[in-house]
């Protein structure tokens, strides 16, 4: 049978008519209903976020263990209580990014920003190189900071911070 353009690159949308997430022990897993009522199912599903500076729960793209997509959420909130929770872990789990409320040291040494942070995790300090590439300012104030072993930081709001610590990144966004 020929495939069709849609049935490339078109997307199947996952809901709670043809979609069941449940737990595989600390792994999230998921049946699939197709529209010809077969039924699919994974014991391993990997959640992506299509935007992940936007929408944190929406958009989310499911993909099998062997990264081959699934289908799309459109909304996590779309799914009853239980799922929304299973879902939310995951993504919580996999978008893992502490807060930084405080700035307490930066400094510069043979191209690289070590810093020394308070978060929502506690005191962490991490090293960034490229320091101008590796920090996103977007909307709203919001920066992110990738280190040098790719974990992402953020601050939810520049004002936000204290002037010692507004200082200490002002010259660098």
């Amino acid at each position: 049978m020929a495939e069709t353009l849609k049935s490339i690159v078109g997307s199947f949308y996952l809901n709670v008519d043809n979609a069941e997430f449940y737990m595989n022990g600390d792994i999230p897993a998921l049946k699939v209903k197709d529209p010809d009522g077969s039924v699919r199912e994974y014991d391993r599903v990997i959640l992506v976020r299509n935007f992940p500076f936007q929408y944190e729960r929406e958009y989310i793209t499911v993909l099998d263990a062997k990264t081959k997509e699934i289908g799309v959420i459109k909304s996590i909130k779309d799914f009853g209580e239980e799922t929304e929770t299973i879902l939310a872990r995951e993504l919580e789990r996999r978008y893992y990014m502490p807060k930084i409320s405080r700035i307490l040291k930066m400094k510069e040494k043979m191209g690289f920003t070590n810093w020394t942070v308070d978060t929502d995790f506690g005191e962490i300090t991490f090293s960034v190189k490229d320091t101008y590439k590796n920090i996103v300012k977007l909307h709203g104030g919001r920066c992110i900071i990738t280190d040098v072993d790719g974990n992402r930081y953020e601050i939810p709001a520049l004002s936000g911070l204290d002037k010692a610590s507004y200082k200490r990144i002002e010259l660098i966004i």
